[in-house]
């Protein structure tokens, strides 16, 4: 195991803290991309409740009144027959219940259902992206609190340079030029200091962004204890990722409705088949009760069949498009199933860079240190100049900031292999 070895520990600004997965959780709850994902997928349910509504018997009522301005007749040989009246209502209800279809109805049914599955899949990928931008946003910031350390710490080691080297010129031990360059360092120093307190602040912001909160809350992040370094097979993992990850489920998704969008373009070949029921009354007053002409009221029950059998090819047509749809996809799945296992290829080459870089870089920090020690000695005994005093610090600070950087950089590796693995 790698230990994590900061620089220096500076004192804790009051604020709310999180773990890497409680972060990730807070977002989860909290975040409006994956709200919308939760609102599709309620809204594609109410889509399932339509399409099966279409199953049952629809009801409808309809209300009339004619004024004739003449009073209807018979004619016949032997004169006009009054026939009608001149003010005549009508109302009636009609129950309309589906028989057969051709199986459109029930398709359609089934293509709701699939289209859920669709919004629940799209929600999967935005939980992995999220999940993933949340980790990174967690080690941005761990990293860039780091970065504020060291240049803490170097500008505590330059004002102390600095401040010697003072002491050193009014002695004229050192020249002018030699106590400039302290001071010109110092100053850089400070406006790195400044850059890298922004910088926290900016990835605080996104965090909290991340999470919905305000985006200038004090959040910080429990550091990592240890480095872990787990062991892979990228064949099983390969696997693994082209069965799990939401994005070729979701094409195997779309591969299903096409096979019903077949089934549903075949329908039309068949005669579609209802059963009609009807009550209505005619009459002369708003009631419709009274007729002294025909019947005031009847009813009827009637079975209705239509078969529209010619529409030059364009049933053969659909049928065609949606094989040729299947067959796209089914090449699509195979190209990204070959860029999943890519993905995770490249994670792992960028995990096992990183975890290499880790250890070669906490080496390199180790002798920075140490050469920075000796040549601050060697300085006060006026053996070294100003100027390997300022090369000394650069080296050490680049080591620091090299270290970080591999450090988070291997756990943002480890986050990038979890989305390509579908791993939250």
């Amino acid at each position: 195991m790698v230990l994590v070895n900061p620089v220096s520990v500076p004192a804790k600004e009051p604020g709310i803290e999180f773990s890497v997965a409680g972060a990730v959780q807070e977002a989860i709850v909290r975040n409006p991309d994956l709200k919308e994902a939760i609102e599709n997928i309620a809204g594609e349910n109410e889509a399932v409740n339509t399409s099966r509504a279409d199953l049952f018997a629809t009801a409808s009522l309809n209300y009339s009144y004619t004024g004739l301005d003449k009073t209807p007749v018979q004619k016949t040989a032997q004169g006009n027959i009054p026939a009608g009246h001149t003010s005549q209502y009508h109302w009636d209800l009609t129950l309309a219940q589906p028989l057969f279809t051709g199986f459109a109805l029930t398709t359609r049914v089934d293509l709701a259902k699939l289209g859920v599955r669709d919004q629940e899949i799209e929600r999967k990928m935005v939980t992995l992206d999220l999940a993933r931008d949340v980790k990174n946003a967690c080690y941005n910031l761990l990293l860039t609190q780091k970065m504020l350390m060291v240049a803490d710490g170097e500008v505590n080691s330059l004002t102390a340079h600095r401040d010697e080297a003072r002491q050193f010129y009014k002695q004229g031990l050192i020249p002018q030029n030699d106590l400039l360059r302290s001071e010109v360092a110092l100053a850089d120093s400070i406006q790195a200091r400044e850059k890298a307190g922004s910088n926290v602040k900016s990835a605080m912001a996104l965090l909290n962004t991340l999470m919905d909160d305000d985006i200038n809350r004090l959040v910080t992040v429990t550091d990592i204890k240890a480095v872990p370094e787990p062991h892979f097979d990228l064949a099983q993992l390969g696997l693994y990722a082209v069965r799990k990850r939401p994005v070729i489920q979701g094409l195997k998704n779309s591969v299903g409705k096409t096979a019903l969008a077949e089934k549903l373009a075949k329908s039309s070949r068949y005669p579609t088949i209802s059963l009609v029921g009807r009550y209505e009354q005619n009459g002369d007053g708003i009631e419709a009760a009274d007729n002294d002409y025909t019947n005031s009221h009847n009813s009827s029950l009637s079975l209705q069949a239509e078969w529209t059998f010619f529409e030059w090819g364009k049933t053969g047509a659909q049928v065609r498009k949606t094989r040729h749809d299947k067959k796209a996809l089914q090449q699509k799945i195979r190209g990204v199933e070959n860029q999943v296992r890519l993905e995770v290829k490249n994670a792992l080459l960028n995990i096992d860079v990183a975890r290499r870089n880790i250890k070669t870089a906490k080496k390199s920090l180790g002798q920075a240190r140490e050469n920075n020690r000796i040549t601050n000695v060697q300085y006060a005994q006026q053996v070294a100049t100003s100027s390997d005093v300022l090369d000394a610090q650069s080296f050490l600070t680049r080591a620091d900031t090299n270290y970080y950087q591999a450090l988070y950089g291997y756990m943002a590796s480890l986050a990038d292999l979890d989305r390509a693995l579908g791993e939250q």
